[in-house]
């Protein structure tokens, strides 16, 4: 077979391949892409330098400081919905926390929204998050570290994998808390046919600060992540608050991130502290007018 000849044929051969490289791959298990509470996610979901709970899965480095119980759910879509649990606690100078979050859809909005087209069509999938993390202070650095047990029920097989979080956090000029993690480390994994799953791996950098201004209470946060997509995605957000007797707060936030599949850049939400309780509510915009709508509690 001479030149001439022998590119044609392997053209033919090697089309169907090429089209599938081509294709982006599935971002699995998709509850790990998936907000986790009301109050970061109106902050454009950044939660890398969180003091609430469920910053567990954000930046273990922070359950340094965290404190509370909290619990949240979410409504995607018509047949799609996830839900949250963390819980920090205070040990040896330092903190435990313990995570939970599930997602389910009957079919068109698995990952609610970040799963490519090939993979919308599923009947039924369920997903599911597990993490326990531990973090201590070093001469003025926090430090931690999350195992997590992530899964995939896709229906006709299931996708299981033990990943690791880890992180660092430190206070800078007195007034800016300072985090960086790196998250979902792993081994991808393989799904029926040619195509493979995608462990959404992240490194994110971010900052935050907080403080009086006039009557009200004001936090500012942003960070910047890398995502295993080779995508830079910015976000951040702000909160005001506003006290009229001790231990009684409204909040109101907004934040913006760069869209991911399906998403949409604004969210916002509002919170109400009564003492030890507060409920707070978010909603996150997706493509085609959609809109997520979150409700969570939390116990300090």
């Amino acid at each position: 077979m001479n030149l001439r000849s022998a590119v044609p044929a392997l053209a033919v051969f090697l089309t169907p391949w090429l089209a599938l490289a081509a294709q982006p791959r599935p971002i699995l298990p998709s509850v790990l892409v998936l907000p986790s509470g009301p109050r970061t996610l109106a902050l454009g979901d950044v939660g890398i330098t969180s003091r609430d709970d469920e910053v567990i899965f954000f930046n273990p480095a922070q359950l340094v400081i965290a404190n509370g119980f909290s619990m949240s759910g979410e409504r995607y879509a018509p047949g799609s919905s996830g839900a949250a649990l963390s819980a920090v606690t205070r040990f040896n100078g330092g903190g435990i926390g313990i995570g939970v979050r599930t997602q389910s859809s009957d079919g068109g909005f698995i990952s609610a929204p970040v799963t490519p087209t090939p993979f919308e069509q599923t009947a039924l999938s369920s997903s599911l998050e597990a993490t326990v993390g531990i973090a201590q202070a070093y001469k003025g650095v926090r430090f931690g570290i999350a195992g997590k047990y992530a899964e995939q029920d896709l229906g006709i097989s299931r996708l299981q994998r033990g990943l690791v979080d880890v992180g660092a956090s430190k206070v800078v000029f007195g007034a800016y808390t300072v985090g960086v993690a790196v998250q979902n480390l792993g081994q991808d994994a393989d799904l029926p046919g040619p195509l493979e799953a995608e462990l959404p791996r992240q490194a994110t950098l971010g900052v935050s600060r907080g403080g009086p201004v006039g009557e009200f209470d004001l936090f500012g946060t942003a960070a910047v992540s890398w995502v295993r997509s080779n995508t830079l995605v910015p976000a951040g957000g702000l909160e005001v608050n506003y006290s009229w007797l001790s231990g009684y707060n409204i909040a109101l936030r907004a934040g913006a991130r760069r869209p991911l599949i399906g998403e949409e850049a604004l969210t916002a939400g509002a919170g109400l502290t009564m003492d030890r309780l507060s409920i707070d509510y978010a909603l996150e915009t997706f493509t085609g007018g959609r809109i997520g709508n979150r409700l969570g509690l939390r116990i300090r």
